[in-house]
């Protein structure tokens, strides 16, 4: 399969599960344009980001990762490191006309969603307007009050969030081997994995599941960083990032 095949092959998977470019883009975290250029074969030299581009876009609707990857950068498909952790797999795609419903429903269940904020905002503003009346004074006679009055809803003025950098490389050093776990939170996250240069894992991760991989040097590509707790030989670190989805992430050194 060259280039041109794979694109295809890409782009007929896609029609046959009745998905658009905007469902692939919400569902891999992709850009269109991405897309259009993986179904068109890709360019001529793809970086790093763009296989992993092409492995995510391909296992999302059911076709080999590696066999794509190959065939786009014109490489033979790379075979499986054994490293005592079982990933986990996506899952795959049913030929189904019964996935475009699936999306109407999360667009009611958003505008729901947005309904209810408008409403705690109305509610909000209501309890805080300042509304005319009559003062009592203790003893239950009406008159000036003499007890200072604490105004309601003080709100704490919120701490500056941390400048981010876009597409900035985080590097979290540490000395020997460690053991890393990632798992989602409440959304899907896709990750590719590399421990001391050989891919691990490449995959979609649901909340409740995990995967643990050990290495010296480990570089991490997040599809939903925001959305990805982190823990380091057995800490909690936290989610990858608190305000980005896409980025990558390098733990340990390349000396180790």
């Amino acid at each position: 399969m060259d280039r041109q095949e794979a694109g295809t092959a890409l782009r007929d998977k896609r029609v046959s599960l009745r998905m658009s470019l905007e469902d692939v883009a919400r569902a891999t975290l992709l850009r269109k344009s991405v897309l259009q250029s993986l179904e068109e074969g890709g360019p001529p030299e793809p970086n790093g980001f763009f296989k992993s581009y092409a492995r995510r876009y391909a296992e999302y609707v059911g076709l080999s990762g590696d066999d794509v990857v190959a065939a786009l950068t014109g490489s033979t498909p790379r075979e499986a490191v054994d490293t005592g952790v079982t990933p986990v797999q996506p899952a795959k795609l049913a030929h189904s006309a019964a996935i475009v419903p699936a999306y109407r429903k999360k667009r009611s269940v958003a505008s729901a969603v947005a309904i209810v904020g408008v409403a705690l905002v109305v509610a909000v503003v209501m309890l805080s307007k300042t509304w005319p009346g009559t003062p009592v004074v203790p003893g239950g006679q009406d008159g000036p009050s003499t007890t200072p009055s604490v105004p309601l809803n003080t709100q704490v003025p919120p701490l500056p969030a941390t400048p981010s950098v876009p597409g900035s490389t985080t590097i979290s050093p540490t000395d020997g081997e460690m053991t890393l776990t990632f798992a989602p939170t409440t959304q899907r996250a896709w990750l590719e994995i590399t421990v001391d240069g050989s891919v691990v894992f490449s995959g979609v991760l649901r909340p409740g599941d995990s995967t643990q991989v050990a290495g010296g040097y480990v570089v991490v590509n997040f599809g939903n960083a925001m959305y990805t707790r982190v823990t380091m030989n057995g800490v909690d670190q936290g989610v990858a990032s608190p305000d980005k989805t896409v980025m990558t992430v390098e733990y340990g050194s390349p000396a180790h």
